[in-house]
């Protein structure tokens, strides 16, 4: 039920949440429709395993928007193993078998995060692109790097609120390879950037496009164009 509810105020909410708003309050890649990049975050390609592995947990070794975890939103806390595919150039992000794990957080009343607490999650075997960045100072144990996303909107293309990107009823007929996406989220500018000049995501974008234009009616990059193209309007 609490996925339906927030499914429906993506959907109505969508719009107001783009149109009538300054850049800064927009929100980056990883949260909502790709815009720009979180400072520090680093593009992966990589692919899911069967396996969730327990995560200790505490507030106090949060960093960002994690550090307002509620106590009880830390408890059994767990994560899906991941291993990388392909990863631009940045911190090291996995052990030396090449795994990292996700913690996924969703998002609950008063947009505070909350454990997750659906039966699946990335289907094992799936590739997909995740935006990461450094989310704990550190993880009191010995297995592979640790990262947190919003999993509702973390990884494209299997985040639930993804589709809700699009601003029509109708499906998208084709969207972009995780590969194309992961190409995407590589060009986009640092949020700092993006304030100074938020036209450098359009340029970024159509410099990207360039390189293959059969992917410039393929979701989202439709979206994109549009929400951009309005910036530049303003």
């Amino acid at each position: 039920m609490r996925v339906l509810q927030s499914l429906t105020l993506a959907v109505l909410g969508a719009p107001m949440c783009i149109q009538g708003q300054v850049p800064g309050a927009l929100e980056p890649a990883g949260a909502g429709i790709p815009l720009f990049r979180p400072a520090g975050a680093v593009a992966v390609l990589a692919r899911a395993t069967s396996d969730w592995v327990p995560v200790p947990t505490d507030p106090h070794d949060m960093l960002g928007p994690y550090r307002f975890l509620p106590p009880f939103a830390t408890d059994d806390t767990e994560g899906q193993v991941f291993e990388v595919v392909e990863t631009e150039g940045g911190w090291a992000l996995s052990d030396s078998s090449g795994s990292f794990v996700a913690v996924p957080w969703t998002v609950g009343c008063g947009c505070a995060e909350e454990g997750w607490d659906e039966p699946v999650w990335v289907p094992p075997g799936d590739t997909v692109t995740f935006l990461l960045t450094k989310t704990r100072m550190r993880v009191p144990w010995d297995g592979p790097p640790v990262f947190d996303v919003l999993g509702w909107h973390q990884p494209y293309p299997v985040g639930e609120f993804i589709p809700y990107w699009r601003r029509t009823r109708k499906e998208p007929e084709r969207w972009i390879t995780v590969f194309d996406f992961f190409e995407l989220l590589e060009v986009l500018p640092t949020e700092a950037a993006f304030h100074l000049d938020p036209m450098s995501s359009l340029r970024a974008v159509q410099g990207w496009l360039a390189r293959d234009q059969s992917r410039a009616d393929a979701f989202p990059v439709p979206t994109i164009l549009r929400e951009l193209g309005r910036l530049e309007g303003r």
